[in-house]
């Protein structure tokens, strides 16, 4: 299960809050005292979300007695707190496109999807197989956030079917950021064909992108 902010007890989000508001970070004590809760009680939690990723802590030099810890949040633990990405991005689109046209659109998509592609270089081995390959590429899409998987058509063809569509919202409101995914699955297998035969957002029961070399 994904992690957000509300999986978390009521105490730990107000602990994150906290550090959230703290530009410079916060001590145990200073958690505590905000919290009206025991050192102790502050550690655990604090242990708890190191252990997640959603904390660090650095050592501050002191002056007078011994150094303290100075806690704030992670990449990750910024990342709980809701941020409107879609809104953003729909706003965005609807604004590139009127002002430069559809076609030209979607030669930004192809692009965009071309230099998703490149930053992923390397990690699919050119020397490999194409399942081979497509076995790798289906794991950096896992950490793009598709639910897909490699398949093989009743042609003998293979395939790759994404459960979900990370763009669902953006996709629906244009068919042209379709485009992202087939530019993106087509550079990362050295420009394989890409046929996108099923579309979640246009009533398909997945998406399913069809591989011919």
């Amino acid at each position: 299960m994904t992690t957000s902010l509300n999986t978390l007890g009521e105490r730990q989000q107000s602990l994150l809050k906290l550090l959230l508001s703290s530009h410079t970070g916060m001590t145990v004590d200073e958690l505590a005292q905000s919290l009206n809760i025991s050192r102790n009680a502050v550690n655990q939690h604090l242990i708890n979300m190191e252990g997640s990723g959603f904390i660090k802590n650095e050592v501050q030099s002191s002056t007078g007695g011994r150094p303290s810890k100075q806690y704030s949040l992670t990449s990750d633990g910024r990342e709980l707190f809701p941020r409107h990405y879609d809104l953003f991005a729909n706003l965005l689109i609807h604004l590139l496109r009127s002002k430069i046209g559809t076609a030209e659109f979607s030669q930004y998509m192809i692009e965009l999807g071309e230099g998703v592609a490149k930053q992923y270089q390397g990690q699919i081995k050119e020397n490999s197989s194409l399942n081979e390959q497509l076995t790798q590429l289906v794991q950096i899409m896992a950490e793009l956030g598709y639910e897909a998987r490699t398949s093989i058509n009743s042609k003998g063809f293979a395939e790759i079917i994404a459960d979900n569509c990370v763009f669902h919202q953006l996709a629906a409101e244009c068919k042209a950021v379709c485009e992202l995914d087939i530019a993106f699955i087509s550079a990362a297998l050295n420009g394989v064909s890409v046929d996108h035969q099923e579309c979640i957002v246009r009533g398909g029961n997945c998406c399913r992108f069809v591989i011919s070399q």
